[in-house]
């Protein structure tokens, strides 16, 4: 956006403003999303992998910096077992026109253990061709780990 300059004793949009000086409410309604986020996270955690949507709400949950961390911290010990594994491929096959989930799904198979995406090597290969880079290049580096 350019602004241009302001008359002399103008100010200009937003100068000398803060977060202290917004509306309570406006900071009120900030807080109360991030903490939406939080409770869907843990009640997605408390629901595990297991349950198809709450591993729909999880990787979702891994594209917010308000939930990343902590739904990483409860996945990534699971990456090297075959039921999330096999999951995570489904979803991530689905592909771009399903939402948030599948490029999620993709960036998880990059770091799981190359064991655990072996018998997914075809399923690999096929994602690794994708137009769409989100899965396309997750998909070529799970890949390069099955191959070394």
């Amino acid at each position: 956006m350019l602004v241009r300059p302001a008359a002399v004793g103008q100010k200009r949009p937003f100068e000398n403003t803060s977060l202290r000086s917004w509306p309570r409410s406006k900071m009120t309604k900030y807080t109360q999303y991030q903490e939406g986020e939080l409770r869907a996270a843990a009640a997605a955690i408390a629901n595990g992998y297991q349950d198809a949507a709450a591993l729909r709400e999880l990787l979702i949950c891994t594209t917010s910096k308000t939930t990343c961390a902590s739904v990483e911290e409860y996945l990534k010990p699971h990456l090297g077992e075959a039921a999330l594994v096999n999951s995570l491929v489904v979803i991530a096959l689905e592909g771009d026109d399903s939402g948030d989930a599948p490029w999620a799904a993709a960036n998880l198979l990059a770091e799981a253990p190359a064991g655990a995406l072996r018998p997914h090597e075809a399923a690999l290969a096929e994602l690794s061709t994708h137009p769409w880079s989100y899965l396309s290049v997750p998909a070529r580096t799970a890949l390069a780990k099955i191959r070394q």
